[in-house]
Parts: structure tokens; C-alpha cells; sequence
């Protein structure tokens, strides 16, 4: 399990990507994390491979996506780090060829686009929301790996 720390914190406050206010074009394989992001794919008719979702956002306010995912995993992950079940799944996710599956937190998913970019291809597209600020779309590269594996190494680790 990793736990997010406040130098960690700080560098996460930076999107990895670039920010949208509208929905850009979004090609490939497709992993959306939270929410109100999943929520806005899908009513533009986007069907990611994965979407990560807590039914919350801003942490307690509910969300309903009224979509029926074809496949669904759940696990466990408190606020503030990464667990080793979610890690788990998503290295497991990373390597199935499908979309529309669902992976619901029990807790938040807001950490969980580091092991997606660590465990996910490379050409994959990952939106994310910035919290009020708009959406993050980014592709996975070797070098945004490499920037993770550094994020990773900096937090704390149980």
C-alpha cells in the first residue's frame, strides 16, 4: 500500500496532462477516472475500456451514472493512498482487451490514475477531472511512466 504524503500532495496538484473544459477527441483505448468524468463520456456516447468510480464527487457528494457496465470489479481503497487490491486489479485490467468495465471503489479513486499510467500501454488515453478546473486528458508515455515510478518511490510504502 502506498500513502500519499504532502510532498507527493503538492506535485499532484499539477495535471498530467492538459485541461479541457470542453470534451476533446478521445481515440484508442480509453480509461476515464471518476465520476462526473465517466458520467460525461458516457453521455457523449465515449464507452471507455475502464472507468474508475466511487459514486461520489468531491467526496461525499453522490453521483448516479445511469449506465449499465458490462463488467464490474470492486475493491477497497481509503482515502489518501493506493491499495495493494486496487493495484492488483488494475495491473489485471491493464491486460484485458474489452470495454465497458467498471472498477467501483469503496473508498476514493482519486490516487488511482498512478497505477493506471503505470500499468496500462503506452498510447492509452486517461481522463481525469481537476477539480474545478475541467477534465485532464493524457496519453500514457514512457517518459509520464517513468515520472510515476519517481511518484511512487517518493511515497510512503506499507
Amino acid at each position: 500500500m502506498y500513502l500519499l504524503n504532502d510532498k507527493v500532495a503538492h506535485e499532484l496538484k499539477k495535471p498530467f496532462g492538459k485541461v479541457y473544459k470542453e470534451l476533446p477527441s478521445i481515440e484508442g483505448k480509453v480509461v476515464s477516472i471518476g465520476d462526473v468524468t465517466t458520467k460525461h463520456l458516457l453521455s457523449n456516447g465515449i464507452i471507455p475500456n475502464l472507468s474508475i468510480l466511487d459514486f461520489k464527487t468531491k467526496r461525499n457528494i453522490p453521483v448516479n451514472i445511469p449506465h449499465k457496465f458490462k463488467t464490474i470489479f470492486e475493491v477497497e481503497n481509503p482515502q489518501g493512498c493506493i491499495s495493494d487490491e486496487a493495484i492488483e486489479r488494475i495491473k489485471y485490467l491493464s491486460t484485458i482487451h474489452d470495454r465497458d468495465m467498471a472498477l467501483i471503489i469503496k473508498g476514493e479513486e482519486d490516487l488511482l490514475t498512478i497505477p493506471v499510467i503505470k500499468y496500462f500501454p503506452e498510447d492509452t488515453s486517461v481522463i481525469y477531472g481537476q477539480p474545478d478546473e475541467g477534465m485532464v486528458l493524457l496519453k500514457i508515455t514512457d517518459e509520464l511512466k517513468q515520472k510515476i515510478e519517481k511518484l511512487l518511490k517518493d511515497m510512503e510504502e506499507r
